[in-house]
């Protein structure tokens, strides 16, 4: 899993996730939400999924888990650029509902 944030044009923060969101990389996912979240100033955030490959249960929970953070701080959480597999993976688990998928 490769990891990194910036922001866009217009100022929105984005947390861009590259390979495989899984356990083996929940440490770290967690170290960059701490990270990512203090940049917040807006209403949104987004997540960058085009290099997404992979995405298993725990991955979904991380993904819950910056979900919950930023709604604390006011935000909602967008996720953005999903390939076809991730899409699947996150319509199977009604994320639409919880996101802005797209």
């Amino acid at each position: 899993m490769r990891i990194d944030c910036h922001h866009s044009e217009d100022g929105t923060p984005v947390l861009r996730i590259a390979g495989r969101l899984d356990f083996s990389g929940r440490d770290e996912f967690a170290a960059w939400i701490e990270r990512f979240l203090h940049q917040v100033t807006g209403r949104e955030v987004h997540v960058n999924c085009s290099e997404l490959d992979y995405l298993d249960s725990s991955g979904l929970g991380m993904l819950l888990i910056l979900r919950d953070r930023a709604l604390r701080l006011g935000c909602s959480v967008a996720l953005l650029n999903c390939n076809a597999t991730i899409l699947a993976v996150l319509n199977t688990v009604q994320f639409g509902r919880l996101f802005r998928v797209a």
